[in-house]
């Protein structure tokens, strides 16, 4: 009768983790190296494989069980691979047929994280079930998303289809006074003349960014330039300290921010023609129309990729999944709480319309 065995649950946030420069091969052998020395293997080792959270494998998992298969034999250690394990685990746990082996199991789970991939491996008795031991460690996702994009490319595939994880803020401060204070920027909100907006961010994967505002009267106001980031670092648009002060009052503003491992590229300037167009031809006039101007971007960044990717402009607060709360620090000794959105994707598309009063 097969049994499962309850040794991959929920990682612990505490659990040691790997930081460092720019990921490479190097870094996700140490962090195997690491979890098979822990398990201090001996003994014959029959190996069931690797899954996520939802017990199925991923161009993650097998990228990383590669790594695992490499890391047992420079270990020394004897194992064979199971054939008989199903490709998808029920609840993720480990699968094991009671009395189908007379030595030591060895499966494992990597969870996804956010910025943040975590490796747990259990060993568990062929015999019983039981299991014996257990080991944790955690590595940057940009280690695994890059091997897998390695991968990827050397199938011929490219990486256009893999997903960007994005932290994002978006902060807009008013002044009262002598006192600046945080002011919650949502669709079809309203702002004041003189209200400060900026946005923060944070990638787990390199990729290229650009921010923008366009209003109601044609008028394209830069966020963040339309550069590649790399994975991992805090950027901010369109500066640490700086900010877009609405200074035009009685206009609409469509806040884009977009994520992707290409964007507009040399499409760009057709791209603000055609949305001048739909202003001028009053097919987009304040909050009417905006549909067709998420439309056109849509079939402009569309432009950028060999085949076809799903891309969808995300305005409603349906839409967002809210992350950590992080505490901003500004050179005025302002001090706010922001809770950022967390988007994964292939392409992301981020937009916010407002007016201004």
């Amino acid at each position: 009768m097969k049994r499962y065995i309850c040794g991959l649950l929920l990682f612990l946030v505490g659990c040691a983790v790997l930081g460092g420069r720019p990921g490479n091969r190097k870094e996700l052998t140490d962090v195997v190296g690491d979890v098979l020395h822990q398990l201090d293997l001996a003994g014959e080792i029959v190996w069931v494989g690797l899954r996520d959270t939802a017990g199925k494998e991923t161009a993650s998992t097998l990228a990383i069980e590669e790594y695992i298969l490499s890391g047992l034999v420079r270990e020394g250690v004897s194992f064979s691979i199971s054939e008989s394990v199903p490709s998808t685990w029920p609840d993720g746990l480990i699968p094991w047929e009671e009395g189908a082996s007379a030595g030591q199991v060895l499966g494992g789970q990597l969870a996804e994280d956010g910025l943040w991939a975590y490796l747990r491996l259990s060993l568990v008795d062929g015999v019983q079930g039981d299991r014996l031991k257990v080991a944790v460690r955690g590595v940057e996702m940009r280690y695994v998303e890059d091997e897998v994009a390695q991968r990827a490319r050397a199938d011929g595939k490219g990486d256009e289809g893999l997903p960007i994880g994005v932290e994002l803020h978006w902060v807009v401060l008013r002044s009262e006074g002598d006192i600046r204070r945080p002011v919650e920027l949502r669709e079809e909100s309203t702002l004041r003349e003189g209200d400060q907006i900026q946005v923060r961010f944070r990638l787990n994967r390199d990729a290229q960014v650009y921010a923008f505002l366009f209003s109601s009267e044609g008028e394209r106001i830069s966020l963040v330039t339309d550069e590649y980031r790399y994975s991992g670092l805090p950027y901010y648009g369109p500066g640490e300290n700086s900010w877009v002060t609405m200074t035009e009052p009685d206009r609409v503003y469509t806040a884009y921010f977009m994520v992707g491992s290409r964007l507009l590229e040399e499409n760009a300037t057709e791209f603000f023609e055609r949305l001048d167009e739909l202003v001028e031809q009053r097919q987009v006039d304040r909050f009417v129309g905006l549909e067709k101007q998420d439309a056109t971007l849509v079939e402009f960044l569309q432009r950028s990729f060999v085949d076809a990717l799903p891309i969808r402009v995300m305005r409603s607060i349906e839409d967002v999944t809210l992350d950590r709360v992080e505490t901003f620090v500004y050179g005025d000794g302002t001090r706010i709480q922001s809770a950022a959105e967390k988007w994964n994707a292939p392409v992301i598309v981020r937009a916010l319309s407002f007016s201004v009063q």
